[in-house]
């Protein structure tokens, strides 16, 4: 049965070094993985949402948050395992099940600020383009191109050519931030990367794209969660912060 809305697919797997059990930390009370479901959830776009994991109390809080769960298998659950894997292992049996989808998305957990409107608009675009993927990006809050290398306790630009230039004369430079990654089925498994192929941009603002990797990382995105709430209760009563 060939399925004509996407599955979404959130990648959680249980070990973490910088900061343990990072995809069921708290976040202003709630785990990080619930926020990657409720975005899923409240966008409407998808068949599916189902997340991944080796780790048996991730997959409970997926559970709870009314997320359907897929067990990996152990050697997709290491440190080198890569996110683009796990995909094209679900997808594929997802396949041998008989639920052939035209296309994916891929949430990372560790990205709790995208919001369901940020999804929805970023599906638009991807819906109306040719592309075989799109991700989302956002600018660095500094130019890669100021990078600096110590070599021999001496400090050397990384990109000749590049370190005294004025800084409007550099080329803007995005990432990937994690948020989210749109792909169209038959392309990817046939190449089996997120970046091959024709890649379509979706910018996000810095504020949506908080990336959780230290633990000073949450008491960033809980003040920006806080700012966020206080106005909305501002812009509902009138006044502004």
């Amino acid at each position: 049965m060939s399925k004509l809305r996407p599955v979404c697919i959130i990648p959680a797997r249980g070990g973490s070094k910088r900061l343990p059990r990072k995809n069921i930390a708290l976040l202003a009370g709630k785990p990080l993985l619930a926020y990657a479901i409720e975005a899923a959830r409240d966008s409407g776009l998808f068949d599916w949402i189902v997340v991944s994991s080796e780790d048996s109390e991730i997959l409970k809080v997926a559970s709870q948050y009314g997320a359907a769960i897929d067990r990996r298998a152990p050697e997709l659950a290491t440190d080198t395992a890569q996110v683009k894997t796990v995909c094209r292992e679900l997808l594929l049996n997802l396949a041998q099940r008989g639920e052939h989808y035209q296309e994916f998305a891929v949430l990372l957990v560790t990205n709790p600020l995208r919001t369901a409107e940020d999804l929805k608009e970023a599906y638009q675009v991807f819906q109306d383009g040719d592309a075989d993927t799109l991700m989302s990006l956002v600018p660095f809050s500094h130019p890669p191109q100021r990078a600096v290398r110590l070599s021999g306790g001496r400090v050397t630009p990384f990109l000749d050519g590049e370190q005294m230039k004025q800084t409007q004369l550099l080329e803007p430079l995005y990432r990937h931030d994690g948020s989210f990654i749109f792909g169209r089925v038959e392309p990817f498994l046939a190449g089996g990367e997120f970046y091959g192929g024709r890649v379509a941009p979706f910018v996000l603002p810095p504020e949506h794209s908080v990336d959780i990797d230290q633990p000073i990382d949450l008491l960033w995105a809980e003040f920006l969660i806080a700012h966020i709430a206080r106005n909305q209760a501002a812009q509902g009563s009138g006044r502004m912060i």
